[in-house]
């Protein structure tokens, strides 16, 4: 039986090229785990209740679903697919704003504002960043490092008495371990004799 060494050069060719790939790519896996893992281990609260909605980490920014801001009060929400604008009109003190999607643009009450960040839409949902939201709905921010919690509370007003929203009363314990999806490792380049 005779062996061709072409054949042979041509496998260990291939074997180093797939080895090759492996290590460029190997890199840019841990920064794709951490932004999956941050995504997931961020909570909101919403006057004390959590987010139903999808919460987004994108850039630095948390991002959460228009209709979770409805708790806020007495809200509707129509969004322009022509324009991409969403007119958010109630609320105690009857208030109208007009986001612009990807535009820090905006308008309250007719006067120009700009935002600190653009609203967004991501699987067709329309997102807005926490902090933008608190400025619009006049909520409290905070922002609980530890437990990768963001606490938005607004105090209802009705007929001129307001009332405290809930707080959680203990915040969730992370479970113990690494968070976030655990890549592995990639494969060592063969030895060539």
């Amino acid at each position: 039986m005779r062996i061709r060494s072409g054949n042979n050069a041509g496998k260990v060719k291939k074997m180093l090229l797939a080895a090759t790939a492996a290590l460029l790519i190997a890199p840019l896996a841990p920064s794709i785990g951490e932004k999956i893992a941050l995504a997931a281990a961020t909570t909101v609260y919403i006057n004390g209740r959590v987010a139903q909605g999808e919460v987004l980490v994108r850039n630095g920014l948390t991002y959460l679903t228009l209709t979770d801001l409805k708790s806020f009060g007495d809200y509707s929400f129509r969004y322009n697919k022509t324009w991409r604008t969403i007119t958010i009109t109630g609320g105690d003190s009857g208030e109208r704003f007009v986001l612009t999607l990807g535009s820090r643009e905006a308008k309250r009450n007719g006067q120009n504002i700009t935002l600190e960040a653009a609203p967004l839409s991501y699987e067709n949902k329309t997102m807005v960043p926490v902090r933008v939201a608190a400025d619009l709905f006049g909520a409290e921010l905070q922002w609980d490092q530890n437990g990768s919690r963001v606490l938005l509370t607004k105090e209802a007003e009705s007929n001129g008495n307001s009332t405290a929203p809930s707080r959680p009363s203990r915040p969730p314990v992370s479970p113990p371990g690494p968070s976030g999806p655990s890549v592995p490792k990639p494969p060592s380049a063969p030895s060539i004799s």
